[in-house]
Order: C-alpha cells, then sequence, then structure tokens
C-alpha cells in the first residue's frame, strides 16, 4: 500500500513557509499541540464546523445538498431555474479543487494528531485518537467517492485511487494509491476507530457513526455481506422511526432528533436553512420524481417534500440517519440474491412511511421503467424489478439531503443527461460524475495522474 505524503499545492507551501520563517512571532495563546486537551481542541475544530453548518467537506452543509441536488435529476432545468442553483455540475466543476484542499488539509490535521499525541492512555487521548482515525477515514471516504472513478471490483487493484497521506512531509511527491488500497486504508481507519470504542455524543464521531460511515465504504466497495452485517448493528441501535416522530424529525430545521445519528447546524437558530430553501423553489421538482409516489395519499412524505405547484417543501438536510441502513441492507440483499431479506427491507421501510401498507412481493413489485435515467446497477447488469425498486425508495426517501441522488447516479452506470436554458445545451457527460484533480496539484507533482476527460481543459 502507498502510505506516503502528500504535497499540497503552492498556497500551503507558502502558508508553511511563512509559519516557519516566523516562528518566534506568535499570537498570544497560541501554541504548538502537545497534550490530550490541546490536540482535543484541534479536532474540535472540524466537529464545530458541522455543529454550526460552515463545514463543506466532511458531512456538508445545507448550500452542499442545494448544489447536489442541481447537479442531478432531482430539479427539472427545462423550466424557469435559478443561478443560486447550479444548473449541472460541470458550472462548479473548479469549486472541486477547493474541496480537495480542504479535505487534504483536514487529513494533515489528523496525522498530526496521530503522530505526535504521546498520551493514548487517559480517557481524553483515546477519545482524540479515535475522532482522528474517523475524521481520516471520512476524509478518505469522500475523496475516493468524489475525486476515483465508480468502484470496479474487476478492477479494483490497478484502477486509481487517491494519495494516502500518514505523515506531512513538504518534500512528499506520491503517485495515487490503487482504488483498492484506497478502500483498505478507510476500512483500516474506521476499523481501528470502531474498536476504541468511542461513546461520547460530545465528539459527534461515537463508535456508530463510525460504524454507519465503514458501512457506506463497504457498500461503496459492493462488499454486500459486510455492507449489511455493518448496517445492521446500526440499524439496530438506531431503529426506523414513522408516524408524528418521523414528521417530527423530517421537519426540524436545526435540532437532531429521531434516528438521526450526525446533523449539521444543530447550533444554528431557526431560520438558518430559509436563504438556501428560498433558492431551491426557483427550480421546479422533477415530475419523474414526483410520479414515483404513487401512493400519494397514503405516503407521508409526499405531503412534506411538495407543494401543489411542484415546488420543493422539504426542509434542506445534512445528515445521516439509519434509513440508509437500511436500504443498503435491502440492496446488499438483493446483490446476494436474497430476494426474502431485500424485500423484508425495503417492505421495512415502505411500511414506515406508507398508511395502510401492503407488503411488495416478488410477484407485485413495479415493472423497471425503460425511461428511467438509471437503467443498470452498481455492477453494471440491466436493473430487476427489485433492484429498481430500492433505487427508487432510496431517491425518495433521501431526496434534498446529502447530494444522495448525484453520488447514486454516478454508482449506478453514471448516464449522460441535458437540460436546455436560455438556448443553451448544458450536458452531464459521463467523466463529470468523476472531480478532477487539482491543476496546480498535477503541475507540481508530475507523478499524479488526472482524471480521463479533463486533459483538454
Amino acid at each position: 500500500m502507498k502510505k506516503i505524503s502528500l504535497y499540497i499545492g503552492l498556497a500551503l507551501f507558502f502558508t508553511l513557509a511563512s509559519c516557519t520563517e516566523y516562528l518566534d512571532v506568535k499570537d498570544k495563546g497560541q501554541v504548538i499541540p502537545k497534550t490530550a486537551e490541546e490536540f482535543s481542541a484541534l479536532m474540535h475544530t472540524y466537529l464545530r464546523n458541522i455543529d454550526e453548518g460552515s463545514d463543506y467537506a466532511i458531512l456538508g452543509a445545507y448550500g452542499t445538498t442545494v448544489s447536489y441536488e442541481g447537479y442531478s435529476d432531482n430539479l427539472d432545468g427545462d423550466l424557469n431555474t435559478t443561478n443560486r442553483v447550479p444548473l449541472y455540475i460541470g458550472a462548479d466543476i473548479n469549486s472541486m479543487t477547493t474541496r480537495y484542499a480542504t479535505l487534504y488539509s483536514i487529513i494533515k490535521d489528523c496525522n498530526i494528531v496521530l503522530e505526535n499525541m504521546d498520551d493514548r492512555i487517559s480517557e481524553l487521548g483515546k477519545k482524540t485518537a479515535a475522532i482522528a482515525f474517523a475524521l481520516r477515514g471520512v476524509c478518505y471516504y469522500n475523496l475516493m467517492r468524489g475525486y476515483c472513478e465508480p468502484y470496479d471490483k474487476a478492477t479494483a487493484v490497478t484502477m486509481n485511487g487517491v494519495p494516502l497521506v500518514e505523515k506531512f512531509d513538504m518534500e512528499g511527491k506520491p503517485a495515487r494509491s490503487t482504488m483498492q488500497e484506497t478502500i483498505d486504508f478507510i476500512v483500516g481507519d474506521l476499523t481501528t476507530a470502531i474498536g476504541m470504542n468511542q461513546t461520547d455524543k460530545q465528539y459527534r464521531f461515537d463508535v456508530n457513526v463510525m460504524k454507519f460511515y465503514l458501512a457506506r465504504t463497504y457498500f461503496w466497495a459492493q462488499e454486500w455481506e459486510l455492507a449489511a452485517a455493518t448496517a445492521k448493528e446500526v440499524l439496530d441501535m438506531y431503529p426506523l422511526v414513522k408516524g408524528e416522530e418521523y414528521v417530527a424529525m423530517m421537519k426540524s430545521e436545526v435540532e437532531q432528533k429521531g434516528n438521526e445519528l450526525l446533523r449539521s447546524g444543530i447550533k444554528k437558530s431557526l431560520g438558518y436553512t430559509e436563504l438556501e430553501f428560498g433558492y431551491v423553489k426557483g427550480r421546479p421538482v422533477s415530475q419523474r420524481l414526483v410520479d414515483l409516489f404513487t401512493e400519494k395519499e397514503n405516503d407521508v412524505r409526499y405531503g412534506m417534500y411538495f407543494n401543489n405547484k411542484l415546488l420543493n417543501n422539504k426542509v434542506l438536510r445534512s445528515v445521516i440517519r439509519s434509513a440508509e441502513m437500511c436500504l443498503i441492507m435491502a440492496e446488499s440483499y438483493a446483490h446476494l440474491n436474497n430476494t426474502k431479506d431485500a424485500l423484508y427491507y425495503l417492505n421495512l421501510i415502505r411500511s414506515h412511511r406508507i398508511a395502510p401498507y401492503t407488503d411488495y412481493t416478488e410477484a407485485t413489485l413495479p415493472v423497471v421503467d425503460p425511461t428511467a435515467l438509471i437503467t443498470t446497477d452498481a455492477t453494471g447488469k440491466a436493473l430487476t424489478p427489485l433492484l429498481a425498486a430500492i433505487l427508487n425508495e432510496r431517491r425518495k426517501e433521501f431526496y434534498m439531503e446529502n447530494g444522495d441522488r448525484w453520488f447514486e447516479l454516478k454508482r449506478n452506470g453514471r448516464p449522460e443527461f441535458w437540460w436546455g436554458y436560455a438556448g443553451r445545451k448544458y450536458e452531464t457527460q459521463k467523466f463529470l460524475y468523476t472531480f478532477p484533480i487539482p491543476k496546480g496539484d498535477i503541475l507540481l507533482n508530475s507523478a499524479l495522474e488526472q482524471n480521463p476527460g479533463y486533459g483538454e481543459y
């Protein structure tokens, strides 16, 4: 495994050079971390950013959710639009350079903790080390999902992953690891963090949040049995909610409720979402998405999501909640040809949203829509009625949350589509699902290989 140091661009170089040159000129109170308390404070910087809704790299802020919804097919680009919501991914591709650098900056601080904090015995020291492992693993998960091609089990040992950094070295200029090395590194960090059994929710990334991200990683890597088993551990701890409890959770602007494990902006006041919420209302919801709600009157989500003008009515959310684990289990079992358990978990989530409800059976599953944007599953096979139903349920459940639809499109075939606006055609081509490695990094490090499709840009 290529566990080596990363040189992250000219800006960081000059920042660090300046710090080195003027070491004797420090603000009062500025310290070089030595104690567990000081290292803990370093990690809490990022936890506080999540709490305050100003994190755009780890969990994401509400503005992040708005952008990803604009990239996907959940909002209609053919009708009225607003410049505040991107029409397609190409409009924001340059901003991904900043996100890439931010993720590696967080990784750098995690490495500082793990390299230099001697106290691994005290409770505070153990908590801080667990958070450093967890945050590093989550950052690499986000880098892998955004800046690598979709996982392919047949070529994972040769396809590009991301540079893996365990130590900071100004002279280091690593090549990209393989996808499998990247996956293994993420699993290693999260597994190590889980083994430290961090349960203090004040540190946000407790053992269940870590298991949540581990299940996500296994799922992306098509390790279906491991994904299902890990997801079940989380779902058992955070069972699905329904009825008034579900409605209260989904309508809450800032307070973490129900089966939410982690949420952005919990320290914001009411009205936090108002600005971004208003922007989204400038774009009608896709009719295809609306039409998926075939049980309109009985589905509690329908009335919360849309108004009678097909405009968004759902509170924007950057959050992780256990409903995702339920759907990961359903899809994982479907890929394992375990139809019984796949149907069980698909029906489980639907029965918590639709009342009265009649379970799907193999015979009553809707036929696959031949005009749907997604036509193949994550392994490249044509969609079965069961997998199509699971993907449709996921699209409904996580609309306006976390950019989930965008990554589902990427994971399942990277379908190409376009919007027409103001006499111009905006096309989401296959290569745009994978964000570019920053040009500055490639200019400084010839060992870095750019992602396909960006050579001419």
